[in-house]
């Protein structure tokens, strides 16, 4: 479950936290207000394609944080992953962080666990 999600410099949105608790959150605000780039900005932080264009306006580069709980339905394969590839925290086997770097020339950058990563393990952890 997605429980943080941090922004800097992505699309409109200048600096943006987010906690999520379990069960319904809900998102609102007029046309324009920005929840698709939202959307858009986990997406991204999965393993979506990156592009220069998301970066800010006047920005050198955006930057998706994503702290996410595993639970016992997603946990077994998870800690799979993160051991094949040696990015398990062993202090915290509870959380997944995933981090999403996007320049504006269009280079991306992706870590899990603050770890450089390929874009096929993001997915993969995603």
């Amino acid at each position: 479950m997605l429980e943080e999600l941090r922004i800097r410099n992505f699309a409109i949105i200048d600096q943006l936290e987010l906690t999520f608790v379990q069960g319904l959150n809900v998102i609102t605000g007029e046309t324009g207000a920005g929840k698709s780039i939202l959307i858009d900005a986990v997406e991204l932080l999965l393993g979506g394609k990156a592009d220069g264009s998301m970066v800010r306006s006047g920005a050198e580069k955006a930057l998706i944080e994503g702290s996410f709980a595993l639970d016992e339905r997603t946990r077994p394969a998870i800690l799979a992953i993160l051991e094949r590839e040696e990015l398990l925290d062993p202090e915290n086997n509870e959380i997944v962080v995933v981090a999403r770097e996007v320049r504006s020339n269009g280079r991306s950058a992706a870590r899990v666990n603050g770890v450089t990563v390929n874009i096929d393990i993001l997915q993969a952890v995603g």
